[in-house]
C-alpha cells in the first residue's frame, strides 16, 4: 500500500503519538459526556434493521466509559472486538508452554478469554452480536506458535503438527466460547490477508512456510468443523477494489468455494476520499458478489487530509457513496461496520476517518449513513 506523507510521520515518531493520543484522551472525555447528554440522534442500527447488521469494532477501553457504552448500545447491533479475539490475545502461551513440557504433545495449545470479556459480556448484557476477528493471520500471532514447545529458538513445527496445533487452537476457542458466551459469535474471519499486493498470490507468511500453500483451506475446514452451527464463515482482506490484488482475491474465493467451508467475503474498506475511486469499488463488490457469498464491510473508515468542513463534506459524500453501493446488495450482505467508535479512538484517529468526532458528535459522515440518498443533516431512513 502507498504511504500517505502522515503515516510516514506518525511510524518514525510512535513515542509522540502516544503522548498525543494520551493528551487527547483526557482532554476530550468530558466533552464526549456533555455531548451524549445534550444532543439526542437517530439509531443506524434501527435505520438498517432488516437490511443488515450496522456495527463498529471497539476498543477494550470502549467498556470502561459511561459515554461509549451508551453510543454503542444505541447505534450498533454488532460489535468486533479490535484485538482482543486475535491469536495473540486469546492464546495463553505460558499455560501452552507447560502442556507441551508434562504432555510431550506438540499440538496442545490452552486458550483464555481475558481480554476479550468486557466485550462479550456488554454485548450479552445488551443482545447485541459479535463479529470475531481474527483466526488465522500472519501478524498477531507470536513467532513461538509455530516452533516447538512455544520458544521460538526451537525448530519449526512440521506441516503434520503444525496443523494439530492450528486444530486444538481452533477447537478449543469455539468450545470456549460456545461454554461460556453461547449464541454470541455469530460469524467469523477465519483468515486475514492472505493475498500478497505485489504478487497478487498467497503471501510467503509464516503460515504459507510451516503448512503449505493450502494452509488457507486447512483453516476453514477446521473452523467449520469446530464452530457451532450457524456461524458464518469469512476470508478478510483489503485493497480489493485494485484489480490485481481482486484477481488474486477471486482466485482463493474459488478454491475455498470449491470445498465447502465458505460463507462470505470481508471487504475492509479502510479508504479515503478519493482512493479508491467508486467506479474500482463497484467493480470489486460486483464481481465477489457474483459468487453468491455473504457480503460485509468489515473495516470501514474514510480518511481526510485537513478537519475542515469542506473535507467533512467530501468524506460524507464517500460514506454515502458506499452505503449507497451496498444497499443494492442488501439481499446479500450481512452487515456493514465502521472500524472504530470516533476519531480519536481510531487507529488513523489524525485523519479524523470515523462518523463521531473527538468529542462524541455526529459529523457529516453519520448523517450520511443515516440518509446516503439525501443530504448530510437529512435524518429520514434510507
Amino acid at each position: 500500500m502507498n504511504l500517505h506523507p502522515l503515516d510516514l510521520f506518525y511510524r518514525g515518531n510512535m513515542k509522540m503519538k502516544k503522548i498525543i493520543a494520551w493528551i487527547l484522551a483526557l482532554c476530550l472525555l468530558p466533552a464526549c459526556v456533555l455531548a451524549a447528554e445534550q444532543e439526542e440522534i437517530p439509531s443506524l442500527k434501527e435505520i438498517y434493521a432488516g437490511r443488515f447488521d450496522f456495527g463498529a469494532a471497539a476498543p477494550r477501553a470502549a467498556f470502561g466509559q459511561d459515554e461509549t457504552r451508551n453510543l454503542m448500545k444505541k447505534q450498533f447491533s454488532i460489535l468486533t472486538p479490535e484485538n482482543e479475539l486475535k491469536p495473540n490475545f486469546v492464546i495463553d502461551w505460558d499455560e501452552s508452554r507447560r502442556l507441551v513440557r508434562k504432555s510431550g504433545d506438540e499440538t496442545l495449545v490452552a486458550v483464555h478469554l481475558d481480554s476479550a470479556r468486557p466485550l462479550l459480556d456488554f454485548a450479552r448484557e445488551n443482545g447485541l452480536r459479535v463479529h470475531g476477528h481474527v483466526l488465522v493471520w500472519h501478524i498477531e500471532t507470536r513467532e513461538d506458535f509455530f516452533h516447538e514447545g512455544y520458544d521460538a529458538s526451537a525448530p519449526r513445527l512440521d506441516r503434520e503438527r503444525m496443523l494439530g496445533r492450528l486444530e486444538n487452537y481452533i477447537a478449543g476457542l469455539m468450545s470456549l466460547l460456545n461454554r461460556e458466551y453461547p449464541g454470541i459469535v455469530v460469524s467469523w474471519d477465519v483468515v486475514n490477508e492472505a493475498i500478497d499486493d505485489g504478487s497478487h498470490s498467497l503471501r510467503k507468511s509464516i503460515w504459507y512456510e510451516t503448512v503449505g500453500e493450502d494452509y488457507v483451506e486447512r483453516a476453514f475446514e477446521l473452523a467449520r468443523k469446530h464452530a457451532p452451527a450457524g456461524t458464518l464463515l469469512y476470508y478478510n482482506d483489503y485493497n480489493t477494489a485494485y484489480p490485481g490484488k481482486l484477481k488474486g482475491i477471486l482466485e482463493l474465493l474459488g478454491r475455498l468455494q470449491a470445498e465447502g467451508n465458505i460463507d462470505g467475503y470481508g471487504f475492509q474498506m479502510h479508504h479515503r476520499v478519493l482512493e479508491p475511486g467508486m467506479t474500482m469499488l463497484r467493480n470489486a463488490v460486483k464481481a465477489v458478489a457474483a459468487l453468491g457469498l455473504r457480503l460485509r464491510v468489515s473495516e470501514l473508515d474514510v480518511g481526510i487530509s485537513k478537519n475542515t468542513e469542506e473535507q467533512f463534506q467530501k468524506q460524507a459524500k464517500k460514506y454515502a457513496d458506499v452505503m449507497n453501493l451496498m444497499l443494492e446488495y442488501s439481499d446479500q450482505t450481512e452487515a456493514v461496520q465502521v472500524w472504530g467508535l470516533t476519531d480519536s479512538m481510531s487507529y488513523r484517529k489524525y485523519e479524523f476517518p470515523l462518523l463521531f468526532d473527538a468529542a462524541c458528535e455526529p459529523k457529516p459522515a453519520f448523517w450520511a449513513v443515516a440518509d446516503p440518498a439525501g443530504l448530510p443533516g437529512n435524518t429520514a431512513a434510507p
